[in-house]
């Protein structure tokens, strides 16, 4: 074994070592004294001051309105309607805009509602997690302490996506985008959730793709490929703190001195005289920790899509997002907004319906894999119809021009007219919920009689329904 080899013996392993007063660490070994990022890293702390050290507030906001800046700057730069719309009153427009706010979809492609703002929830995941030095290095198997991070970088990604929407800083504000496209709440919902599932399916690639392949080669373009390419929302985060994209935190760099230490590591697993460069060693369980976990979640997040027939003729298809707090042991209390479109409307014409409900849920058997459940809840229903007229539309982006007409870009109430009604609304219904795990819940289905105490706005009828739903939950205190 080389001398330099020898320096770093440590590094041959991504152990997760026991530790007597703190959470356990990903990396036992200094690595950021050859790191790869342009300035020098925090990684050279001690395992025990990094879970000591408290959240990098001031580091994960400037990231994040640079994230939130560039994709501003894309905004501005390839969309004519949204230079157009920082003419006007600023303020007026913009409270309009957040008014507008209703229903599910926002007129947005697949590919953007689904792909492109997930990949934004798990960017500004992984800017949390960057900055946070009890979590920065957990990986996929780390058991409990991967979840908490888990669900640190959601709550992280729901507040600063939210910003992205309606903040100050928003596509409310600067573009007015609720005044011209359709002012679904899809974006509110799914960034943060389905960003999250896309960190997960990044860390997953990581552990048993990408970190297996470091005990294989040096080779720098392939192992940067596959770092950017199997993890690119993290790569991403990584660019807004002005490091290299291959970056990863406790991982041993990719060039300079990094990789002729990897190459001298290589060389002497292959010759047997040293262990892999990675072999991960799940967490062990310090002395005194709790090993039994309650199987009925202290709180529940959940993602639901839903489909609703009105009883007075009519459908809607949506979704929603809701929690759950137990105050029992068979009792939650559950709050819950959702938003749907309604389906099959005449030419010119849509409509949309928005939820806000709070109430409890009864749930006697939390505890099993599979758990049915009773619930109840009140609050309001918003209506609205919807009459567009297409030529007038189509016209008036003919007089627009691009930008090069004698007219700002048309608003939707320039070529539409809404009807809508707010009333009381009552939900009843049940279903059933299969646990996946520790952590998530398919709630199987739950169907649901609706009324609301409000009028027929035009063709629709949403005084009573029937509604059914499934739905992705994440369980809060059970691992």
């Amino acid at each position: 074994m080389s001398p330099l080899a020898e320096d770093f013996d440590d590094l041959y392993i991504y152990t997760i070592p026991t530790l007597p007063l703190h959470e356990s660490t990903a990396l036992s070994a200094p690595t950021a004294r050859v790191s790869d990022s342009p300035a020098q890293h925090d990684a050279d702390l001690d395992p025990d001051a990094n879970n000591a050290a408290p959240f990098q507030w001031k580091n994960a906001l400037r990231e994040s309105f640079f994230f939130t800046g560039f994709m501003h700057g894309f905004r501005l730069a390839t969309e004519a309607e949204t230079r157009d719309a920082l003419n006007g009153h600023w303020w007026r427009n913009y409270r309009q805009s957040i008014g507008e706010l209703r229903g599910w979809d926002d007129g947005d492609a697949f590919m953007t509602s689904y792909v492109a703002h997930p990949f934004e929830g798990a960017i500004f995941g992984y800017i949390e997690q960057q900055n946070d030095p009890r979590y920065s290095r957990v990986m996929w198997g780390d058991g409990r302490k991967y979840w908490i991070s888990r669900l640190r970088a959601m709550a992280f990604s729901a507040a600063m996506s939210t910003q992205w929407t309606l903040g100050p800083a928003s596509e409310a504000s600067i573009g007015n985008v609720q005044l011209r496209d359709s002012p679904g709440f899809v974006d509110l919902v799914g960034t943060p959730i389905f960003g999250t599932m896309v960190m997960i399916a990044e860390d997953v690639a990581d552990r048993y793709l990408v970190a297996p392949l470091e005990n294989r080669t040096a080779n720098r373009p392939i192992l940067a490929f596959s770092r950017m390419f199997l993890s690119p929302t993290r790569s991403f985060a990584n660019l807004m703190a002005f490091k290299y994209p291959w970056h990863r935190e406790g991982r041993l760099g990719i060039s300079g001195e990094n990789n002729k230490l990897r190459r001298e590591m290589l060389r002497d697993y292959e010759d047997g005289a040293g262990p892999a460069l990675f072999e991960y060693t799940p967490p062990k369980k310090r002395a005194g920790e709790a090993t039994i976990y309650p199987l009925a979640a202290s709180i529940e997040l959940e993602s639901s899509t839903h489909y609703e027939t009105f009883l007075g003729g009519g459908s809607c298809i949506g979704g929603g997002g809701s929690g759950a707090v137990r105050i029992k042991p068979s009792w939650q209390l559950i709050t819950e907004v959702s938003g749907c479109l309604v389906i099959n409307m005449p030419h010119e014409q849509s409509g949309d319906s928005m939820l806000y409900q709070v109430g409890a849920r009864w749930t006697p058997q939390a505890s099993r894999r599979v758990s049915p459940f009773l619930q109840m809840t009140a609050g309001g229903r918003r209506i609205t119809h919807e009459l567009d007229d297409n030529a007038k539309r189509d016209a008036l982006l003919k007089e627009w021009d691009d930008g090069a007409g004698r007219i700002h870009y048309p608003k939707r109430n320039d070529w539409s007219a809404e009807h809508q009604q707010n009333g009381l609304a009552l939900s009843a219904g049940g279903g059933v919920d299969i646990a996946l795990g520790r952590a998530l819940a398919w709630r199987v289905g739950n169907l649901e009689y609706t009324h609301s105490w409000l009028g027929d706005v035009d063709q629709i009828r949403a005084a009573n329904g029937l509604r059914v739903s499934s739905s992705l939950v994440l369980k809060i205190g059970t691992w």
